[in-house]
């Protein structure tokens, strides 16, 4: 996979070269791909990873320059939000109806559900018509900027300090999600974990066995809470005052259903939380910059191969020793 530093690379060079696959990718899938939802669905997830790089490298940037790179990032996801969501919101009703009782508010969700394709049908039109050719416009404007991108110092320093504020802030976005009550704090934290995720899938060259599992836990997590947030937008959509999806009791019966969907979800979530949140910030960060300052040495100077005398010097002086080990063991 393409979203990983290099160790072996000065860290500005390996923050541009991912910024550009990543660009690339999100040129070719909304270029000509043969499904456009998943095209569309492809891009979005580049735009949101070169975010959480850019957020990694923002204490090595000059502030001006983040802010209109994260900017421009934001406004070319936000302009093909719109069909990815229609998309999510039919998914979410379907994933609703297979993991909760039937008969409970079952009564709307074959009208929601009616009312969810004929928007995604409208969404998927505007994206052929303009989205799709303006964001591949702004795009090309966009690329020499990620070409010229460098931090300073160009080393791993920024990056650290970077991580360090990342965590501290999905950490501290954990505990407000769950003293509030307001579905949008969880939805925040979904952000901070997201951005998590990534940037671990980023570092994993340093570690990849405890990282690679850290970005995985990570990515189950954001889908959780990606899940509790799809329900929150269905709840909001049956209860909108322009829209009629059944009788009052059937929209307070398909609220329930949703209720303790969403219960389930937030336990869930929360258990993930507190194991890949414990760790204070500080610590975590100093301890991902040991693995990289000590990863990009050995990368740089690789320990030369054993020769072979050397193997059979080594494997005489261990069976020396495993037979020495016998003998006394046997004196007892």
């Amino acid at each position: 996979m393409s979203y990983r530093l290099d160790p072996a690379l000065p860290v500005s060079e390996a923050l541009r070269s991912v910024a550009l696959a990543e660009l690339d990718i999100a040129h070719t899938s909304l270029a000509a791909p043969p499904d456009r939802h998943k095209g569309v669905h492809s891009a979005r997830k580049c735009f949101k990873r070169l975010r959480s790089l850019l957020v990694l490298a923002r204490p090595g940037m000059p502030d001006p320059l983040y802010v209109n790179l994260n900017r421009r990032v934001a406004r070319i996801g936000k302009g093909l939000a719109a069909a990815r969501d229609a998309h999510a919101l039919f998914d979410a009703l379907n994933v609703l109806e297979r993991n909760t009782e039937p008969g409970l508010g079952d009564g709307p969700i074959d009208a929601m559900r009616g009312w969810l394709r004929r928007r995604r049908k409208e969404a998927e039109r505007n994206l052929e018509q303009s989205s799709a050719s303006q964001s591949l416009e702004m795009l090309l404007e966009l690329r020499p900027r990620f070409a010229s991108l460098v931090v300073y110092p160009d080393d791993f320093t920024p990056i650290s300090k970077g991580l360090e504020v990342s965590y501290c802030c999905a950490r501290q976005q954990f505990k407000s999600a769950f003293r509030s009550k307001n579905p949008e704090v969880l939805h925040d934290w979904r952000k901070g974990v997201q951005r998590h995720w990534r940037q671990m899938q980023l570092l994993t060259p340093c570690w990849p066995s405890e990282l690679s599992a850290r970005a995985e836990a990570a990515r189950g997590l954001s889908q959780t809470l990606g899940d509790d947030h799809d329900i929150a937008n269905l709840m909001h959509l049956a209860t909108a005052p322009t829209m009629t999806f059944g009788s009052p009791d059937d929209i307070s019966d398909f609220l329930k259903r949703c209720k303790i969907r969403m219960k389930a979800l937030r336990k869930d979530a929360k258990i993930r939380g507190q194991r890949l949140f414990v760790e204070k910030p500080q610590p975590f960060a100093g301890r991902i910059h040991a693995y990289w300052t000590t990863t990009a040495i050995g990368v740089l100077k690789p320990v030369e191969p054993a020769r072979q005398e050397d193997n059979v010097v080594a494997i005489d002086d261990a069976r020396s020793d495993v037979m020495s080990h016998l003998n006394y063991g046997g004196q007892n």
